[in-house]
């Protein structure tokens, strides 16, 4: 796929996009709202917890974007193969209970935290006041994406979501975004992704559909840049034209 880097600021959006309006379906966090500090305390305060340790920010943020059972299993074997701690007898056993004492942390920390990107409502709002076709492609559990979209009142513009709990197969699989697209009945030549991980690129590109990296998330630049998506994302406020560029492609 080839990669553009595009520069939005002089670009004006049209009244409407297509006659026939392309489907944009976005990753949640990092990209629609900002959970990064939350996820980092909540990993940060579990290991300590459970392991008497921690790591550094970025190898937590490596795996932003995966479902987080299979997130704490390579963190957990890290752990391990590290000599920080015994390996465990049973690894799905141990991220189990792992997980119970991260969704303790973050369930309790969660509302106080989290807050949407600026200039993304706004966004948001003029994309679906142009007819455009929204979606959630996450591997966040069904209950914490609709919990943090009527946090901000964001629920009533997307048609489907699908998080992680709704797959058998995770981002960077394409399952999670094919199965989004089965729900709208739109091929992937007229659907993007837009995301700020690199599991989210590359799950895009896996399913054959345009991909947008999110510059403002937590991921670094570079990351982002090597995989080579359709379109790189300064800010929130790119994201009309962004649309607007991707329609008369479509």
């Amino acid at each position: 796929m080839a990669f553009s880097s595009v520069n939005f600021r002089q670009a004006k959006v049209q009244k409407a996009f297509s006659s026939s309006s392309p489907v944009i379906l976005f990753d949640f966090d990092g990209t629609l709202v900002n959970t990064t500090p939350l996820i980092l305390r909540s990993f940060h305060a579990t290991w300590e917890k459970e392991f008497g340790f921690t790591f550094d920010d970025a190898t937590y943020i490596q795996t932003f974007g995966r479902y987080i059972h299979a997130a704490l299993k390579d963190l957990i074997t890290q752990s391990a193969t590290e000599g920080r701690i015994a390996a465990p007898t049973d690894l799905d056993a141990k991220a189990v209970e792992v997980l119970k004492t991260y969704r303790a942390f973050n369930l309790a920390w969660h509302d106080q935290i989290i807050e949407p990107f600026a200039g993304i409502d706004e966004a948001l709002q003029e994309l679906k006041a142009h007819g455009m076709r929204m979606g959630i492609v996450s591997s966040k559990m069904r209950f914490g994406v609709e919990r943090g979209l009527q946090l901000f009142a964001l629920t009533e513009l997307f048609e489907v979501i699908i998080a992680g709990d709704d797959v058998t197969n995770h981002k960077p699989h394409p399952e999670p975004l094919l199965k989004a697209l089965e729900k709208f009945g739109a091929p992937v030549e007229h659907a993007i992704y837009v995301g700020d991980s690199v599991h989210d690129i590359v799950a895009g590109q896996a399913a054959q559909m345009r991909t947008a990296g999110a510059a403002w998330g937590p991921f670094p630049r570079a990351s982002l840049e090597e995989l080579q998506p359709n379109f790189l994302l300064e800010k929130p406020q790119d994201l009309p034209t962004l649309c607007q560029a991707f329609a008369a492609q479509s």
